[in-house]
């Protein structure tokens, strides 16, 4: 028995169908399959920046997410969200508690608008957690590969074939 479970899942632009068809494409196994869907667990934070100008402040609003496995953060552009019910197994368990994630948010935030504004000086940044979203990522096995696509960009990632 399969055991279902409500998750929020951000809105994909690849299919199940669509990451074989590419899979088949560059591998040629035309018996390729989707192995699996994995569901992967980020904690998304909305920043409020005040950065500092010439002219005064400059507010910016930016989206962090982090990975609540191994604690990666990233900013991202907005996207959509859906409420979805998923197979409790597809489901990774986040290792990461909420404190720790928002911490690695704020020195994301604060790394990238360094980064972008090529300065050094500090930003004031309130973070506000939304919450656990969950990417899916699609697991197609042919017989020359393994890959891993995800489902909003369509990028691949190869898998080893067996486990060492």
């Amino acid at each position: 028995m399969n055991d279902r479970e409500q998750a929020i899942v951000i809105c994909g632009a690849i299919t199940a169908t669509q990451a074989l068809c590419v899979v088949a494409s560059l591998t040629g196994d035309t018996d390729a399959q989707v192995a699996a869907d994995v569901i992967y667990p980020y904690y998304c934070f909305d920043a409020d920046c005040s950065v500092p100008t010439l002219a005064g402040r400059k507010q910016v609003s930016l989206v962090c997410l982090v990975d609540a496995i191994n604690g990666l953060g990233a900013t991202a552009d907005s996207f959509a969200l859906k409420k979805e019910s998923v197979s409790a197994d597809a489901i990774l368990a986040a290792e990461l508690d909420n404190a720790a994630a928002a911490e690695v948010a704020q020195r994301t935030i604060t790394h990238r608008l360094g980064r972008r504004l090529r300065t050094i000086t500090s930003f004031e940044v309130v973070v506000r957690p939304r919450g656990i979203v969950h990417k899916r990522f699609w697991i197609v096995q042919s017989s020359a590969a393994r890959v891993m696509v995800d489902s909003m960009t369509g990028r691949l990632h190869p898998l080893k074939l067996r486990a060492a």
